[in-house]
């Protein structure tokens, strides 16, 4: 039951909306607005006691570099290999921004701003760090299997890693590239592999086994993908 879990309860007055983080240092942390209701906390909780417990799982089985905390100190990139450190700072600018230098992001953050603009600047870098980096990577596996396509598209989708359409674009989930580097691999070529076949027929698995060997390992650690993202990104 929800009941059992301990969390710690956090005053915001800057919040809008009941906040739920989870970190290696805290475990469960709930920030509410000033004057929020308190008894409605029990009915809130239970409803997301599924994304709770998926969240205090990922700690014990995937420690990462970086401390899954909130702000992030660091993205770290398994299927480019790259990660990056996060620095912030104040900016007296109407609007959030992101700077790269090396390795390193300078996040220029309003005093005002909120948990979620801040969320939606990371993610717009990191559609663009993924636009370009599929993009190569899909060229250069392209080349290799003489399998076509004509653009990528980086996008955030909520339930597909890729897909394939019948005019030759490959539209990739930008949060592929939190998974280890075998399994990008393993999705942009399962998307090339239907500029032949575009069903999922015996002859599609043939070509896809072909040119990734692994591929039925592949597609069942996908299944378990989600474990590789940060927890701010749910």
């Amino acid at each position: 039951m929800i009941a059992d879990v301990h969390y710690d309860l956090r005053v915001s007055n800057r919040a809008r909306n009941v906040t739920l983080k989870v970190n290696r240092s805290d475990g469960l942390v709930v920030v509410v607005p000033k004057d929020f209701d308190r008894s409605l906390l029990p009915d809130i909780l239970t409803s997301r006691q599924g994304w709770i417990d998926r969240q205090l799982e990922r700690f014990e089985s995937l420690p990462g570099r970086f401390e899954q905390d909130w702000p992030p100190a660091g993205i770290e990139f398994n299927g480019s290999g790259e990660s990056f450190r996060i620095r912030y700072e104040n900016t007296a600018a109407a609007q959030p921004d992101i700077r790269r230098q090396g390795n390193e992001l300078t996040v220029e953050l309003p005093e005002a701003s909120t948990d979620e603009e801040l969320v939606a600047l990371l993610v717009r870098w990191m559609k663009r760090y993924a636009q370009e980096y599929c993009d190569c990577l899909a060229s250069q596996l392209s080349v290799q299997t003489g399998l076509r396509f004509n653009k990528v598209v980086v996008r955030g989708q909520k339930t597909r890693w890729g897909s394939f359409s019948s005019r030759g674009t490959l539209s990739l989930n930008y949060k592929l590239l939190f998974l280890p580097e075998p399994l990008l691999r393993h999705v942009i070529l399962h998307e090339l592999a239907h500029s032949v076949h575009m069903d999922h027929s015996k002859a599609f698995w043939a070509l896809l086994e072909n040119i990734d060997p692994n591929s039925r390992v592949h597609d069942r650690q996908l299944s378990e993908g989600w474990k590789y993202l940060p927890t701010w990104l749910e």
